[in-house]
């Protein structure tokens, strides 16, 4: 990653670069220098085009063989290449074998599969780039932080790294909120703790605790929290099954005449918290929360990649237009995601008893 910006920013530019990852903000980076070098801004007006929505490889190649205007290069930027379609690849696998060298292309992927001809080409020949974090993302933060000129010790680094995981983009978006927060001090893991765990984790309880009371505002305000704090998708449905796990559990003890004082230890919850999940168990039929269940299981499939559920007839929960794969993916990944948690939720609380 370090050696392919290195090259950009000397000038070396590839004519394509097909580029694929889990993190937005290596994509972002990575087309912004290679924009920055290819077309500077005077030069954009004439010599940048955007291709949207369902990709051609012959219109890609049209574009890339028009000759730039007052200006060294061209660039052409494609926003989803895994749109196209795999017979439509032939016009862009022929153009690998002479690529026109005043033209940039750079074209963004959701999911690379090298079996199709057309990425195993591009990876044969080197244009085919996952960035991926690297494996120790401390000393990544310590970097951000220098770059941010955010004054932060090394065990907050260490409490925000424990806190968000490897999330390079919630990494980078907390070094800023702590920033603000705590002004002209450096930053504490006490900062961290406060400002940070403590919202992550207010907003997962505001989320399970809008649902229990099939409260749907409360629900999608708490999804659209969780979602701006660049929380993983797959980790809200993980949380979301675990929830709904334990109210299935509670009917089945309540049911089978469990005493109470064993329903704690039996679903792994401190005493305490037993009568509010009883109280949302109650919302809820066992039936309803087997239905919610399944959904929950489509939606993490979905969202790892399999967009084919997304237009399954109850995916998400009844009402409103199924969403295809392809409709998914022209959302984008962060668009795309909000989509699916907020249809889901939506769908489990339209399941509560009325």
């Amino acid at each position: 990653m370090d050696e392919l910006f290195a090259d950009i920013q000397a000038g070396r530019l590839d004519p394509i670069y097909v580029l694929q990852s889990e993190h937005p903000i290596l994509i972002e980076r990575l087309v912004s220098a290679i924009r920055d070098v290819a077309v500077p801004p005077a030069a954009r007006g004439f010599n940048y085009d955007v291709v949207e929505n369902k990709p051609s490889g012959s219109r890609i190649v049209a574009l890339a063989q028009t000759l730039p205007m007052m200006a060294q290069r061209r660039m052409v930027f494609v926003r989803d290449l895994s749109l196209m379609p795999a017979d439509d690849a032939e016009a862009l696998l022929a153009y690998l074998g002479k690529p026109n060298p005043s033209t940039v292309i750079v074209a963004l992927v959701t999911k690379v599969d090298k079996r199709q001809k057309l990425y195993a080409q591009l990876s044969k020949k080197g244009f085919l780039h996952v960035l991926e974090a690297p494996r120790q993302v401390t000393p990544w933060v310590r970097e951000e932080a220098r770059e941010k000129g955010v004054r932060i010790d090394a065990a907050a680094i260490n409490r925000l790294v424990d806190t968000v995981g490897n999330d390079l983009s919630r990494l980078s978006l907390a070094l800023e909120q702590l920033q603000l927060y705590a002004g002209d001090r450096p930053v504490t893991s006490d900062d961290v703790d406060d400002l940070i765990a403590d919202t992550r984790e207010r907003s997962v309880f505001e989320l399970t605790d809008a649902i229990g009371a099939a409260d749907r505002p409360r629900a999608l305000a708490a999804v659209s929290a969780l979602c701006d704090q660049r929380e993983s998708a797959v980790g809200v449905v993980v949380m979301l099954a675990r929830h709904i796990r334990q109210l299935s559990m509670l009917h089945h003890l309540r049911a089978t005449n469990v005493p109470r004082p064993q329903w704690a230890p039996a679903i792994g919850v401190p005493p305490f918290i037993v009568d509010k999940l009883a109280a949302q168990a109650r919302a809820y039929t066992p039936a309803a929360l087997a239905v919610a269940t399944r959904r929950l299981a489509t939606v993490d499939r979905a969202l790892k990649g399999d967009l084919t559920l997304t237009s399954a007839p109850d995916a998400f929960g009844a009402g409103g237009p199924a969403w295809t794969g392809p409709q998914m993916k022209a959302l984008g990944r962060e668009l795309g995601e909000r989509v699916m948690l907020e249809r889901v939720v939506d769908g489990i609380v339209a399941l509560a008893s009325r």
